[in-house]
């Protein structure tokens, strides 16, 4: 009987060995952080988030993203998404490299919504999840789904109201300077910007580069302009631009919005816009 009764409690005693104080409460962190984006409350959610945050993207041979960006990528899904809802398949606890319970949280479930641009429906399944503070706040957080396979199902892959802008520029630096500042740059546009379709810098003269950009939608370009102005995710970075290249003039081609025109129009930069009159991308 007593063999019995040891082997009865033993996994009970290794269970709550094993246990982290923590988790409930980081449990229903990341249950409200949820909950809060799909009511769009992005300071209710901010509240949840430390300054010291780490988020891993679901792109391939992306970086991680700081507090700012990744604030911004919160914003971004609202904009782009009404009615936004996670459903869980299940909540977890997860563990560190020793196996131990260590206060994070993982979960596995679908995501549904519906895109405000294009009215296609969000059918998402995947894998997520949390690390903490001391406080509660959540220090790391990681997508895995398939991001591409997202994209293709809800926005519009022939893109027929695409933008290209392009950028004639002349350079400021020294060559090795200029191509270690654009490879960077490049990757922040790739990584934040899931609408702009292409971001390339091109060596056109002695002193002179073209920027060639191309995106979905006049808003997709805006999103863009509102990243590079103050107070905007890669604001430093867009004055690190500046220093390395002075822009000379701009093209657009396709049908700018009036809306995207007034956002163009601060930065002072002689721009010509050529209407679409037919065709298509792919």
């Amino acid at each position: 009987m007593m063999k019995k009764l040891i082997l009865f409690l033993a996994p009970i005693i290794l269970l709550s060995c094993n246990s982290n104080p923590d988790y409930k409460r980081n449990l229903a962190n990341a249950q409200k952080l949820f909950e809060f984006h799909g009511q769009e409350d992005l300071d209710a959610q901010i509240s949840l988030v430390s300054k010291d945050i780490k988020s891993i993207p679901p792109l391939y041979e992306s970086k991680p993203l700081g507090y700012d960006s990744y604030i911004q990528m919160l914003k971004g899904y609202h904009e782009a998404f009404d009615n936004i809802k996670y459903t869980a398949e299940v909540w977890l606890p997860g563990t560190d490299d020793n196996g131990d319970f260590d206060g994070s949280v993982r979960t596995y479930g679908n995501w549904t919504g519906t895109n405000v641009a294009t009215g296609k429906e969000l059918d998402l399944n995947g894998y997520w999840y949390f690390n903490f503070d001391k406080n509660g706040l959540v220090t790391e957080q990681g997508d895995f789904f398939d991001a591409g396979g997202m994209f293709n199902a809800v926005y519009d892959v022939n893109h027929p109201d695409e933008i290209m802008n392009v950028v004639n520029m002349t350079v400021k630096k020294s060559a090795a300077e200029v191509e270690n500042f654009v490879a960077k740059y490049q990757n922040l546009v790739n990584r934040l910007e899931p609408n702009s379709l292409s971001f390339k810098f091109t060596k056109t003269g002695k002193n002179e580069v073209t920027l060639i950009e191309r995106y979905t939608n006049s808003d997709a370009l805006i999103t863009h302009i509102k990243n590079i102005s103050p107070d905007g995710a890669i604001a430093k970075d867009f004055e690190e631009f500046q220093d390395t290249f002075k822009i000379n003039y701009m093209t657009l081609y396709g049908d700018s919005s009036d809306k995207l025109k007034a956002a163009i129009a601060p930065f002072q930069i002689k721009t010509s816009y050529v209407p679409l009159i037919s065709g298509y991308s792919r």
